[in-house]
């Protein structure tokens, strides 16, 4: 799917009228590019994926998706185009009580009627398909597990299953991941870069993922988009994101370009919710 974003400015809906999160963004992401976007805290990043998901209204500029503008369609058209996108927050809104194969299903509702929505709940009619999807982050032995028995990087590897699963029968053609590492370890965190790029690569998806670890945004995409204060920073390819580059980018908090990733063993007992714009 092309992107193509022309002086856009956009607010976070938790932010005070009137500020912006984004600010004049001006940048085109071809159909099945893989990039990465970084930049310091409050730079910008999980707004931006929000706009490109359709689940943000820009205050200003132009947004157009395959040349379409997402807000000019009508109700149903909008809502089929979603169906083609793709959003995974950091923390995926999983319901705790729900069964994995549940969670990770729900990435083909957009596929489904509402009857077929509501069966889905209650009798596992995708379990295969849900079961080679967490097979590639080492989790189809959870596949009937609850949500709540899971621990911090599991739930996480069950939200990232469920992005594979939407983009190889789900028709997603639009990946938009924001901050999918913060609970894997190093080990897990490159395995499951290595699987959301190759899977988006086979099928011709368009990936985009803001990273706040750095090291492993140069390591697995081509291309790298720096944002701060909400202004792009830099477009390059991974090759030119110097050190020099990315002290620019960062300033006093470069000691975010090396944030480790964390590990949590431990289930959740009191998940916070969480809202799910896409799927």
């Amino acid at each position: 799917m092309h992107v193509q974003l022309k002086a856009v400015t956009a607010a976070h809906p938790a932010a005070p009228k009137g500020t912006a999160a984004i600010k004049h963004l001006s940048l085109e992401i071809r159909a099945g590019e893989q990039v990465a976007v970084i930049g310091p805290s409050g730079a910008g990043k999980t707004t931006l994926l929000h706009v490109l998901a359709c689940a943000l209204k820009p205050l200003s500029g132009t947004f157009e998706l395959d040349q379409r503008n997402p807000w000019g369609l009508s109700t149903q058209a909008l809502q089929t185009l979603r169906g083609q996108l793709f959003l995974a927050p950091q923390v995926p809104p999983l319901p705790p009580r729900q069964r994995v194969v549940t969670a990770v299903s729900a990435a083909l509702l957009p596929q489904m009627g509402a009857w077929q929505a509501l069966k889905n709940l209650f009798i596992a009619s995708h379990a295969s398909a849900a079961h080679t999807a967490l097979t590639a982050f080492d989790l189809s032995e959870k596949l009937f597990e609850r949500v709540d028995r899971l621990s911090g990087g599991e739930r996480q590897r069950v939200g990232l299953a469920r992005a594979v699963l939407a983009c190889t029968d789900g028709g997603a053609q639009l990946l938009l991941v924001d901050e999918p590492l913060s609970a894997l370890d190093p080990s897990r965190a490159s395995q499951a870069m290595a699987t959301l790029t190759q899977t988006a690569a086979t099928q011709g998806a368009t990936l985009v993922c803001s990273l706040h670890q750095v090291e492993v945004a140069l390591a697995h995409f081509p291309r790298i988009i720096g944002l701060r204060a909400g202004e792009l920073a830099f477009d390059l390819p991974a090759a030119q994101v110097t050190p020099a580059v990315l002290q620019t980018l960062y300033g006093d908090a470069a000691y975010e370009m090396s944030e480790p990733i964390g590990v949590t063993d431990e289930p959740i007992t009191n998940p916070i919710p969480a809202v799910m714009h896409c799927r």
